[in-house]
C-alpha cells in the first residue's frame, strides 16, 4: 500500500512538472532541464508561468481551430522537420543543408507571423549564415610546407653555380607552424565552384524531400495537402520566397571574372619580364664589349611573373551582370513581384443575387496566381 502511495505521488509531481514545460521557439523542442536557454539550440526560452487552466466548454475553442492557426502549426512543424534534416547534413554537405534551410524559410512564409512562436525563424537564419560561410571557404595547400604538413628548411649553396638557381628545400620531421601539420589552410572558394555546389545541393535536397512525400511548388517543396488547402496568396508567398535568389548567380551576387578566369592574377605587364626575371646589362662606358648581363627580379611583379587583375582587384569575382550584385531576381512586370493578381473570373462573371457559390479560381479570396510567373514573383530568365 505504501508503494502505491509513493507511486501516485510521483505521478502527480510529474503531471505538475509537465504543466510547466516550455517550448523552444527556435527548434520546437520541450525544455526538460528547467534552464533559461534551450539545451539543444541554446536559444532563450520564454518565462515559465503557472499552468493555464483548461478552457471552458464552448468558450474559446474557435480560435484554436481557425484555418490561420492550423496553417501556422502545420508550417512550423514542417519547417522544424526541414531544420532537423539540415542540421544532420550540415557537417558533411553544407550545400544540401543550405537548400533545406531555404525550404524551411519558404514554408514559414505561408503563415501569419503573429500565429508563429516568437523567434521561430531565428534558427533558419543562423543556419543559412553558417552554410553560406562554410561554402565560401575551402582548403588549399599550405604555401609554407607545400601541402606536406612538415616544416621545410632551405639549403643554401655556399660555392659554385651561377647564383640564379632557386634554393633547395628539405622537409623535416617537425610539424609546419603555418598549418599545424594538416598540410592545408583555409582559402576562398572560387565563385563558379560555389554556384555549382549550391545548385547541386538544391537538387540533392529536392530528391530527399521528394522521397519524404513532398511535392514541388515552384522551387519549394510543400506537403501534398497544401496544394489543395492553401489560398493563392499563401502559395505565392512560398513560391516567392523560394525563388527570390538570382538564377544566374544562385543568389551569391557575384560572377567569375572573365579577365583572369577567376584566378585574380594576370601575366606581368612588363614586356622584358621572363618568369619574373629581367636581364639587366651593367653600364661600362670604357669597355662596352665587356659589360656583364645579369638577371634581376622584375620590379613590376616582384619576381612572381603575375600581377593583380584590375577588373576584380585580385578577388577573381565581379558583380553579377543579371542582378548587379544584389543576388535577387528581377521582379515580374505583370504582378510587380507579388506573385498574385486580381481574379479575372470574379471581375468578369455576373452573379445572381442568391448565388452563394465560391469562385474556383480564387476560392473566394479575390486573388489568383500570376499567369506570367505562376506565383514566383520574378521574371523567367
Amino acid at each position: 500500500m505504501r508503494k502505491l502511495v509513493v507511486l501516485m505521488a510521483l505521478l502527480l509531481a510529474a503531471v505538475a512538472v509537465r504543466g510547466q514545460l516550455r517550448i523552444c521557439g527556435s527548434c520546437g523542442r520541450e525544455d526538460t532541464a528547467g534552464g533559461e536557454v534551450c539545451a539543444t539550440c541554446q536559444a532563450r526560452l520564454p518565462e515559465a508561468g503557472p499552468p493555464s487552466p483548461p478552457p471552458a466548454a464552448g468558450a474559446t475553442d474557435g480560435q484554436e481551430s481557425s484555418p490561420a492557426s492550423r496553417l501556422a502549426a502545420s508550417a512550423f512543424e514542417q519547417a522544424r522537420l526541414d531544420v532537423v534534416a539540415a542540421r544532420e547534413e550540415e557537417p558533411r554537405r553544407p550545400e544540401v543543408a543550405l537548400a533545406l534551410y531555404e525550404n524551411a524559410r519558404a514554408l514559414l512564409a505561408a503563415a501569419d507571423p503573429t500565429n508563429l512562436p516568437p523567434a521561430s525563424g531565428q534558427a533558419v537564419l543562423e543556419g543559412l549564415q553558417r552554410c553560406r560561410g562554410a561554402l565560401a571557404v575551402t582548403g588549399q595547400a599550405c604555401p609554407a610546407c607545400g601541402g606536406s604538413g612538415r616544416q621545410r628548411i632551405v639549403l643554401q649553396q655556399l660555392a659554385g653555380g651561377t647564383g640564379d638557381e632557386p634554393p633547395a628545400t628539405r622537409a623535416t620531421g617537425a610539424a609546419c607552424a603555418a598549418c599545424g601539420g594538416k598540410g592545408t589552410v583555409a582559402g576562398t572558394r572560387d565563385v563558379e565552384t560555389t554556384r555549382l555546389l549550391i545548385l547541386q545541393g538544391r537538387r540533392e535536397a529536392g530528391l530527399r524531400l521528394q522521397a519524404a512525400g513532398r511535392i514541388a511548388a515552384g522551387p519549394a517543396w510543400i506537403p501534398p495537402e497544401w496544394a489543395r488547402e492553401l489560398m493563392p496568396r499563401s502559395l505565392a508567398a512560398i513560391r516567392r520566397t523560394a525563388a527570390a535568389g538570382c538564377p544566374a548567380c544562385a543568389g551569391i551576387g557575384l560572377a567569375r571574372c572573365k579577365a583572369c578566369t577567376g584566378t585574380g592574377r594576370k601575366p606581368c605587364t612588363n614586356r622584358q619580364c621572363r618568369d619574373g626575371w629581367v636581364e639587366e646589362t651593367s653600364v661600362n662606358t670604357l669597355t662596352p664589349q665587356t659589360a656583364l648581363t645579369r638577371r634581376v627580379k622584375c620590379s613590376v611583379c616582384q619576381g612572381t611573373a603575375t600581377v593583380e587583375c584590375q577588373p576584380c582587384r585580385g578577388t577573381g569575382a565581379v558583380a553579377c551582370g543579371d542582378c548587379k550584385g544584389t543576388g535577387l531576381a528581377a521582379p515580374c512586370r505583370t504582378c510587380g513581384g507579388e506573385g498574385v493578381v486580381p481574379c479575372r473570373t470574379c471581375r468578369t462573371r455576373r452573379r445572381a443575387a442568391d448565388d452563394g457559390s465560391v469562385c474556383p479560381g480564387c476560392r473566394g479570396s479575390g486573388w489568383m496566381l500570376c499567369g506570367r510567373c505562376q506565383g514566383d514573383g520574378c521574371s523567367a530568365r
